[in-house]
């Protein structure tokens, strides 16, 4: 039988579950689990090498290479029936259960992708498949010090070897997926013949969303299109994501710093491996800026924001969460609005890292989590304005266009800063403190757009700066009802004391106590002070591109319609959202259109109208 080489990643992965201070008394019985479960591995490769043809591994010519295949099927059973044996000696039903469980599991996954040759579609199979063929041996190995009673977080709380087993099952399926780049990477130095995946057309998991046509060309051109055309990009963009999560999830439950360290390590290999790729230009595919100084942070941040789905996605989720401003966005032509949806997206992301702090006297460890997602955010997003690659799609596409139309990275700043003011709720004393906030969370979208179409007139910015000012506090009329239940009000205190309107009255009124004469003229005189706001930013309209002026007018337009639907509601906002139906939207839009029509464009500022802009009333 060959003797046993390699890296002994399984008994690894079974040790790092160990607590350090448990780990110089393990007994015979731990180390005899360790030892079944790689001869089983060892089982596993020399059969595998007989079906793919494998003549080369860990830089040494394999048994199959030097002895024919029915030498090699010899030793994979030897190993395979010795496995066994040893694991009965472990003592533990329950681990025997489960290896027995992991060797099968590792057959029919193998069985499987044999099979997978004939699926139409096998991207959707593949994550089955590794997690049986890949990740079965590292999940027994991973639940053996629960078996064992070896087992235990830092802090001495017992963890159930069903978790450990499922992140052993995960932690194999992610090496596959570093195995599967690395094939097609010509210089990573794994020790196996380059494309093997390939010669033997076994679909991987690097091929991300190509079919069986793949392997209709001759190697070289496949290593040429798997750089040129960044699948190897996507591929290690995946690893990188999943990486982070997993990372996340092994701290948790306890998992040894070499560990967490030994998943980076692989992650950066892939990304040398391919900004190393034969592509020329390649080194600057992946950027190397590291992670924000909270990993655990930034991964919840990146699973979140891949939830989004591909970039073709992301304008549905635009039009969900803004339908008054998609409505209006269907003017611009196919480019401006795809970019227009884009930043949308990106800041209604933004604010949605925040929106479990709206809860009513929410736990410290709460805030003190948001306000890490934030600065997070916030690091990752300046490293993508600055040309570095973070593998966060979102952030990558909107800051790299944004910096390329030369738009500084203080806006985006400004935005987080404004979300930032949501983690915990508090009261605005006046309006110029509330105009503070929707400087921030809509203002500077505004002028954000204003620049990416090329205009930095700071006369037709501060317009830009009043529009959304003005839609901001139309939200903000709007949803009183729903910030109230959130423990936020942000109708000015100095306004809601003149009217004798209180955070108790509100709730009063909330409750069925029916809506007051004071409360009322309140909401006029807020919906007043917006409509100055609409009136002032109508005059920077015709200095805008011509593609532009169409979609704002019909945007400002129907958000001001909003004001009407309160009325319409006898000024409950507190109970009834008010909103403007598909009919209204039409009707507005054609006032709009009609009013950008008699648009003067003179640079003229009405006297009567109050100025509007970071800062003022």
């Amino acid at each position: 039988m060959p003797p046993v080489r390699g890296k002994l990643l399984r008994p690894l992965v079974a040790l790092s579950f160990v607590p350090d201070d448990r780990r110089a008394a393990l007994a015979d019985r731990f180390w005899l689990g360790c030892l079944a479960v790689q001869m089983a591995h060892e089982a596993s490769l020399q059969h595998d090498d007989v079906l793919d043809g494998g003549t080369e591994r860990r830089e040494a010519a394999t048994v199959f290479a030097r002895c024919g295949a029915p030498a090699a099927l010899l030793a994979g059973d030897l190993y395979l029936t010795g496995a066994y044996r040893v694991a009965h000696m472990v003592r533990s039903e329950p681990f025997l259960a489960d290896f027995t469980d992991a060797v099968e599991a590792t057959v029919r996954g193998e069985r499987m992708q044999q099979e997978l040759s004939t699926a139409t579609n096998p991207a959707r199979l593949y994550g089955e498949v590794v997690r049986a063929k890949s990740g079965a041996l590292f999940g027994v190995a991973a639940a053996l010090p629960g078996w064992t009673g070896a087992a235990g977080r830092p802090d001495g709380t017992p963890i159930s070897p069903i978790i450990l087993r499922e992140l052993g099952v995960r932690l194999g399926a992610f090496y596959q997926a570093v195995d599967d780049l690395l094939d097609y990477c010509p210089d990573a130095g794994t020790g196996k013949p380059k494309l093997q995946d390939f010669t033997n057309r076994t679909w991987t998991s690097a091929l991300g969303d190509r079919g069986w046509d793949w392997f209709e060309q001759t190697p070289a051109s496949a290593v040429v299109e798997f750089f040129r055309t960044g699948m190897a990009r996507r591929a290690a963009a995946r690893i990188r994501l999943e990486g982070l999560a997993l990372t996340s999830e092994l701290r948790d439950a306890g998992g040894d710093p070499a560990l967490i360290d030994l998943i980076t390590s692989w992650s950066d290999r892939c990304r040398r491996a391919v900004a190393e790729g034969p592509r020329a230009g390649s080194r600057s595919v992946i950027g190397t800026r590291p992670l924000p100084s909270s990993t655990t942070t930034a991964a919840r941040i990146a699973v979140r924001a891949l939830a989004l789905g591909p970039r073709t996605n992301w304008g549905r989720y635009f039009a969900h969460h803004s339908r008054s401003f998609s409505f209006a966005a269907l003017l611009f032509p196919p480019e401006e609005r795809r970019l227009v949806r884009e930043i949308y997206a990106f800041c209604r992301f933004t604010d949605d890292l925040v929106d479990a702090a709206a809860r009513p006297n929410g736990a410290r460890s709460l805030v003190a989590r948001l306000y890490r997602t934030l600065a997070a955010w916030e690091e990752i997003c300046r490293a993508a304005h600055e040309g570095e690659r973070t593998d966060i799609p979102l952030a990558d596409v909107v800051m790299s266009e944004t910096a390329r139309r030369e738009i500084p990275f203080e806006l985006v700043a400004e935005l987080i800063e404004g979300v930032r003011m949501d983690v915990e709720p508090r009261a605005y004393r006046s309006m110029e403190e509330l105009r503070e906030y929707t400087y921030r969370v809509a203002s500077v979208v505004g002028a954000w757009l204003t620049r990416a179409f090329g205009v930095s007139d700071p006369w037709v910015l501060e317009r830009a700066h009043a529009l959304g000012h003005a839609m901001q506090l139309t939200n903000i009329i709007r949803d009183v009802g729903e910030d109230l239940a959130l423990g936020r009000v942000y109708l000015p205190a100095d306004r809601m004391a003149r009217h004798g309107v209180s955070r108790a009255s509100l709730l009063r009124m909330q409750a069925g106590s029916g809506v007051q004469p004071g409360y009322v003229a309140l909401l006029e005189e807020v919906m007043a002070h917006a409509d100055a706001a609409y009136e002032l930013s109508y005059e920077g309209i015709p200095h805008l591109p011509s593609f532009f002026q169409r979609p704002v007018t019909v945007a400002a337009q129907v958000y001001r319609g909003i004001h009407d639907r309160v009325r319409a509601n006898g000024y409950d906002n507190l109970n009834r959202r008010a909103y403007t139906s598909l009919p209204d939207k039409l009707l507005r839009a054609r006032q709009g259109l009609g009013r950008l029509r008699t648009m003067p464009r003179s640079r003229r500022v009405r006297q009567l109208l109050p100025t509007v802009q970071k800062g003022s009333g």
